[in-house]
């Protein structure tokens, strides 16, 4: 039986790989960042430990104590706002973080297989003219969280060059799906969707970005990407994971709308020049597909969909 460990096991793809890798027959240990969140894994029949992949030390310990065959890293900062915020945070959890869980690696089961979770971000404005990104497309960041992911990537072909690890970086586009949090933009849409009380609602809803394009994916498919990357991943190489289809954010957001049944309105608010959007990213993933025989399986409707029947549902059950 494969061992994995996977970092940030607590977060929105963390937590349903898990499910997906143990159906699979793996060994799975879930790296979650303190004590309680262990307890509450372990409350679950799940086994965890404490794994704070900005502390080497830390790190270095938890791969010790699992050595593991394989391991997911997920943890680190996945909003590019926070990373904006707090840039010295964002270093210490995505560059630091690669650099302290690989040279653990390295120390105590360098023939592990390693998958490290990259970001569409760092592909930048190459795209936004409308081109299919594939991996070979050159970088052109243009926020602090794709700059941060695009050196991130540099440190793991480091490791790769100089210690021989068997490592494959994962870059998901954007994705969506039951319980995403609120925190995120489609999250906080379908929230306000779910709660939307026509009674004491105008009919317009006023959102950024709505004429951003994104190539949007189901957290689902995501999932089973990565466990096809931690199966057959080559060494050294750059997968993205997209579906090779973009939609405007008002064209996905209306799928919302008309599922919900209410007459709403959408209007674009200004733009935050603090935070501008990338305009348009789309994926081409026939490189995944080809080696790996993987492509999603649903569509991005079907995520949004999805989110929203999520939140209907937990506003249901909160209703006295």
């Amino acid at each position: 039986m494969q061992t994995v460990f996977i970092t940030g096991a607590g977060g929105f793809v963390g937590s349903r790989l898990l499910g997906y890798l143990r159906e699979q027959g793996c060994d799975v240990v879930a790296g979650v960042r303190n004590r309680a969140r262990k307890l509450a894994y372990e409350r679950q029949s799940n086994k965890a430990l404490v794994c704070e992949v900005t502390d080497p030390i830390n790190v270095a310990r938890a791969i010790a104590g699992v050595r593991p065959d394989a391991i997911i890293h997920l943890a680190g900062p996945s909003r590019p706002v926070d990373a904006s915020a707090d840039p010295l945070a964002a270093y210490q959890g995505i560059v630091s973080s690669w650099a302290n869980l690989l040279d653990a690696v390295r120390r105590v089961v360098p023939r592990a297989k390693v998958v490290l979770a990259s970001a569409c971000d760092v592909y930048g404005n190459a795209g936004s003219s409308g081109e299919l990104l594939s991996e070979t497309t050159l970088p052109q960041p243009v926020t602090t969280f794709g700059s941060m992911k695009t050196t991130a990537e540099d440190v793991a072909h480091t490791y790769y060059r100089d210690y021989h690890l068997n490592i494959t970086i994962a870059r998901p586009f954007h994705y969506t799906g039951p319980g995403q949090s609120e925190r995120f933009f489609f999250g906080a849409v379908a929230q306000q969707l779910a709660n939307w009380d026509p009674a004491a609602n105008d009919r317009e809803l006023r959102l950024p970005d709505l004429s951003c394009r994104r190539d949007l994916l189901h957290v689902d498919d995501v999932v089973s990407a990565y466990a096809r990357l931690l199966q057959d991943g080559r060494p050294n190489e750059i997968y993205n994971i997209c579906s090779g289809e973009a939609f405007t954010c008002r064209e996905i957001i209306e799928t919302m709308i008309g599922d919900l049944g209410h007459e709403i309105q959408l209007s674009e608010l200004p733009g935050d020049e603090e935070h501008d959007q990338i305009p348009f990213l789309r994926g081409d993933n026939s490189k995944i597909r080809a080696e790996l025989s993987w492509s999603p399986t649903r569509s991005a409707r079907d995520a949004v969909r999805a989110l929203l029947a999520s939140y209907q549902t937990s506003t249901t059950a909160a209703a006295p």
